[in-house]
């Protein structure tokens, strides 16, 4: 949980731990905020929070690991993409991973698009240049000239190597 969310509670505990990142830094938390409870449908969950101080504000600002999996008696069927969670007495929550996957895991991000902004931009630079051998000189023929001349210039350049 990052710090500015965190700032809402008071009953920080004091911990001597570190935390070993999926990018292998090491990041020393804030404090840990115990028995936090965490409302799903109408079952409260008492969890343990790790606080870090975090400059960039996440999207999503809480991360439940595996101490809240086993609190909520998780099952987790990875074949047919389910998760049941067993809350309360009689209360158990079905997660249907497939439907929810459907939709891009990374918000905001098309990197296709961004790619063909590239493209766009050097074949656009390719155009206003009137210099072919210029052209030839400095661009990538990796995709091909738009320009024949272009072309014609890059295989007299090879045939002299």
């Amino acid at each position: 949980m990052p710090l500015s969310v965190a700032k809402r509670f008071t009953k920080y505990k004091p911990k001597n731990i570190y935390l070993v990142l999926a990018d292998r830094s090491i990041k020393l938390p804030y404090a840990l905020l115990a028995d936090l409870p965490i409302r799903i449908g109408h079952v409260e969950i008492p969890t343990d929070f790790v606080v870090l101080e975090i400059y960039e504000e996440p999207r999503d600002p809480l991360i439940l690991g595996r101490l809240f999996l086993a609190t909520a008696r998780a099952i987790i069927d990875v074949r047919n993409g389910k998760i049941d969670l067993k809350i309360g007495k009689n209360v158990i929550m079905k997660f249907d991973i497939d439907k929810v996957m459907k939709k891009p895991t990374i918000g905001g991000q098309l990197f296709r698009i961004e790619e063909m902004n590239l493209l766009a931009e050097e074949m656009l630079e390719e155009l206003v240049e009137k210099d072919h051998l210029k052209t030839a000189l400095t661009k990538n023929s990796e995709n091909g000239y738009l320009h024949s001349e272009a072309s014609s210039y890059e295989k007299i350049m090879d045939s002299r190597k």
